[in-house]
């Protein structure tokens, strides 16, 4: 199964920086955990290659979130603010595009983070989902179908489960007011390595395959009955 030259899934950073403190020398601050190259974008390749091995085309898109907080003088909490021109341009720009996945690094230690399957090393996966907006329900109906694979197909702990965020002390939408099918999903925490985070990106693609193309058999069209002359 494929979906040929469309592409279903759109990958994007609004914390393009979040990095990892295995790989920034001399760096100790979790709080400091930046990094303008080594950084969650590579998770973002890692999944999309794994989900175009189970057919299912994505986009990548690395637009550098922080960079232009920086040059027009914004803070970090206007992130969000900056990033929905990014996914807005997208979805005109392909009207193919069904799902759209914010990927972040959360900021908790390994201990938090981290889980061992089958005597190998994952970062653990949570989904934050706004609700303060129109799509919350559908939102927050695709990450619990998530977590359940996750769950099932991998053992209880690879997902932390969902994050709900509502309430004025909260952005409580991240972009997910634009579509039906958004996530935002934190990959591990600032201890995490790439073999952990790339682990669990091809756990992620798995499952999402999974549910992905049962969504499309059960929405496909009926076959019409040929006509009879």
């Amino acid at each position: 199964m494929t979906t040929g030259d469309r592409k279903a899934v759109y990958i994007y950073f609004t914390h393009t920086r979040e990095s990892y403190l295995p790989y920034l020398k001399g760096v100790t601050d979790p709080n400091k955990a930046y990094h303008s190259q080594v950084n969650v974008t590579r998770i973002g390749d890692q999944l999309k290659d794994s989900l175009e091995r189970r057919g299912i085309g994505t986009t990548v898109d690395k637009t550098d979130v922080m960079a232009n907080l920086s040059k027009k003088g914004l803070g970090f909490g206007k992130a969000y603010q900056e990033s929905r021109p990014v996914v807005q341009a997208a979805m005109t720009g392909d009207r193919d595009l069904q799902y759209f996945i914010d990927i972040h690094r959360d900021g908790y230690r390994k201990d938090k983070t981290t889980i061992q399957l089958n005597g190998q090393s994952y970062a653990k996966l949570a989904f934050v989902i706004g609700g303060n907006n129109a799509n919350y329900e559908n939102n927050l109906a695709l990450a619990r179908k998530l977590h359940t694979l996750l769950d099932k197909k991998y053992g209880p702990g690879l997902s932390r489960g969902i994050i709900e965020k509502k309430g004025a002390a909260t952005n409580g939408k991240f972009n997910q007011d634009l579509s039906q099918n958004a996530l935002l999903i934190e990959f591990g925490g600032v201890d995490n390595t790439f073999e952990e985070l790339n682990r669990s990106a091809d756990a992620l693609a798995d499952v999402f395959s999974e549910f992905y193309w049962q969504a499309e058999k059960v929405g496909a069209p009926a076959q019409q009955p040929p006509d009879k002359k």
